[in-house]
C-alpha cells in the first residue's frame, strides 16, 4: 500500500462544494483562517483517506457549523481518526470494502448526533466522492499508471481492478471471514510465493460478497435511521399540535370560568334587586293603606310595570349569557374530537412505520437467501433449527411460540418446560407462596413434560394423587 492522503470534502446542495487537505482543515479548527463560503451555515462534510491510486479507503461523515465570519462555532471536537480506526466496513469503492463511520454506524455513540448518513443510492454520496477523488483537484501525486501491470492473456474476470493492492485484497478477505479466523504466517508466505496455489477467483468472490453485505447492512441502517427521524419529527409535530390544542382548551376553560363568575355576580345583583323590590313593595303597601283606593290602583299598575321590566331584563341577560356558554361548550367538544383524531392518526403512522421496517427486513432476508445464507437457530428441546425465509418473520415475531409449534406442544407448556429445564426443582407452592425447591430429575423433551406432575418432587406428586 502506498502513502495515504487525508482530506476533508464539503457537501452543499447534494454536490461537492469544497475540498481541502486535513492539515488545512486543522488550521480552520484552530481559528487561523475561516471559510467565507459557508458563513452562517451548517455544512455536511466527510473526512476521507485516499491512497496514491486515488482510491478511497475510509470515510467519516460529520456535520460542522460556521458563524457569520466563516469561523467554526462552539467547541467542535470530533476525533475523526479514532472514529475511522474503529469504524465498520462499508461498500467497495474500487480498493476493497472501505471503513465507514456515519450516524447509523457510529463506533462511539457519544458522537452519533454530530454525524450524518450518506445517500446509498446510485449517483449518491459515494459516487460523488469517487468522482471528486478521480478529478484530483487537490493535486495528489498519483501512481496509477505506473502500478498498472500488463495483463495480456488473463481473463477479464480474474484481472485485479486498477490500483488494487494484492496484499490489501488478502487482508480484506481475512477481515471479511471474521475476527476468529487467523492464517498461519507460513501459509501466507507460501500463497504469496506460489500464485497458482491461491486462486484469484475465490479472493475476488469473497471480497465482493463482503462488500455487498457491508453495503446492504449500511443501507439498512441508514433507512432505519431515516424512518426513525421521520417518525420522531411527526411525533414532535403532533405533540406540538396537541400542546396548542390543550392551551386553547385551557384558555376556553378560563374564559368559561370568568363567565361563570360573572353569572354568579349577576345572580347576586338579581337577589339584591329582588330584596329591593320586596322592600319597595312593602313601602308601597304602606302608602296604599294610607293613600286610599286610587293610590292602591296606581301602585298596582306601577308594580306590574316594574315586574314586567324586571322580568324582561332578566330574560335578556339570561339569553345573553346562555348563548356564549353553548358556544364554549361546542368549541370544547370540537377540540376534544380533534385531539382524539390526532391520536388515532399518530397510531396509524406508527403502524405504517412498523410495516415499512418489516418490509425492509423481508428484502434483506430475501437478499441473504439469494446469496446462499442459511438461517440456523438453537433452542432447548429441539437443538438446532433450520429456518426458511418464509418462516423468518414468524420466528422473529415470537421465537418461543415458533419453537413450541416445532415441538408440537402448546405455547404455555413450552414455557413451563423451559423453566423446568433451566432450573429442575419442585415448583409446588405452600400457603405463603414459596416454592418447595427440592431438586428433581430433568425432563429433556417438551412432549414428555406434564405440568403439575413432571415439575413436582416425590412427596408433592404423591399428595396430588
Amino acid at each position: 500500500m502506498g502513502a495515504l492522503t487525508e482530506a476533508v470534502v464539503f457537501f452543499k446542495d447534494d454536490s461537492v462544494a469544497k475540498e481541502m487537505f486535513f492539515s488545512e482543515f486543522e488550521a480552520v479548527l484552530d481559528d487561523v483562517v475561516g471559510i467565507a463560503d459557508f458563513a452562517g451555515d451548517e455544512v455536511q462534510a466527510a473526512f476521507v483517506q485516499i491512497e496514491d491510486s486515488l482510491k478511497i479507503l475510509g470515510a467519516v461523515f460529520f456535520t460542522i457549523s460556521f458563524d457569520t465570519r466563516g469561523r467554526v462555532t462552539g467547541n467542535w471536537n470530533i476525533p475523526l481518526r479514532h472514529l475511522l480506526d474503529h469504524a465498520s466496513y462499508g461498500p467497495d469503492l474500487g480498493a476493497g470494502p472501505i471503513k465507514v463511520a456515519c450516524r447509523s454506524a457510529c463506533p462511539v455513540a457519544w458522537y452519533r448526533r454530530q454525524l450524518w448518513d450518506p445517500d446509498m443510492g446510485s449517483g449518491g454520496t459515494f459516487q460523488r466522492m469517487i468522482a471528486a477523488a478521480e478529478r484530483n483537484r487537490l493535486g495528489i501525486i498519483s501512481d496509477r499508471d505506473s502500478r498498472a501491470a500488463p495483463q495480456s492473456g488473463i481473463a477479464d474476470f480474474f484481472k485485479s481492478p486498477a490500483g488494487a493492492d494484492p496484499a490489501r485484497a488478502t487482508v480484506t478477505t481475512a477481515a471479511a471471514e471474521g475476527p476468529n479466523t487467523r492464517a498461519a504466517p507460513s501459509s501466507v508466505k507460501q500463497s504469496q510465493a506460489d500464485g497458482s496455489l491461491g486462486p484469484v477467483f475465490n479472493r475476488r468472490y469473497r471480497a465482493k460478497l463482503v462488500a455487498s453485505r457491508n453495503a446492504e447492512k449500511l443501507n439498512l441502517l441508514t433507512q432505519a435511521e431515516a424512518f426513525q427521524r421521520k417518525l420522531d419529527q411527526q411525533g414532535e409535530e403532533l405533540t406540538a399540535q396537541l400542546r396548542e390544542r390543550e392551551s386553547v382548551i385551557k384558555a376556553q376553560k378560563e374564559h368559561l370560568a370568568d363567565l361563570t363568575v360573572r353569572f354568579k355576580e349577576l345572580e347576586s345583583r338579581f337577589a339584591s334587586q329582588k330584596r329591593l323590590v320586596a322592600q319597595k313593595s312593602e313601602e308601597i303597601d304602606a302608602l296604599m293603606e294610607r293613600g286610599g283606593r286610587d293610590h292602591k290602583q296606581q301602585i298596582a299598575v306601577l308594580r306590574a310595570e316594574h315586574a314586567e321590566n324586571l322580568e324582561r331584563q332578566l330574560k335578556e341577560q339570561a339569553v345573553e349569557l346562555s348563548e356564549p356558554l353553548r358556544d364554549r361548550e361546542r368549541e370544547l367538544y370540537l377540540r376534544a374530537k380533534e385531539i382524539v383524531d390526532l391520536r388515532r392518526e399518530l397510531s396509524v403512522l406508527r403502524e405504517q412505520n412498523r410495516g415499512l421496517m418489516l418490509n425492509s427486513d423481508n428484502q434483506l432476508l430475501q437478499t441473504m437467501s439469494e446469496k446462499g445464507v442459511v438461517f440456523v437457530a438453537y433452542h432447548p428441546g429441539v437443538e438446532h433449527l433450520v429456518i426458511s425465509q418464509d418462516e423468518m418473520p414468524g420466528y422473529l415475531n415470537d421465537p418461543l411460540a415458533y419453537v413450541a409449534s416445532r415441538c408440537e406442544v402448546p405455547d404455555g407448556q413450552y414455557h413451563e418446560w423451559l423453566a423446568h429445564y433451566r432450573l429442575p426443582i419442585c415448583r409446588h407452592r405452600d400457603s405463603n407462596g414459596q416454592y418447595c425447591g427440592e431438586p428433581i430429575p430433568k425432563i429433556m423433551r417438551p412432549r414428555l413434560f406434564r405440568p403439575g406432575e413432571s415439575d413436582r418432587c416425590h412427596e408433592h406428586s404423591d399428595s396430588l394423587r
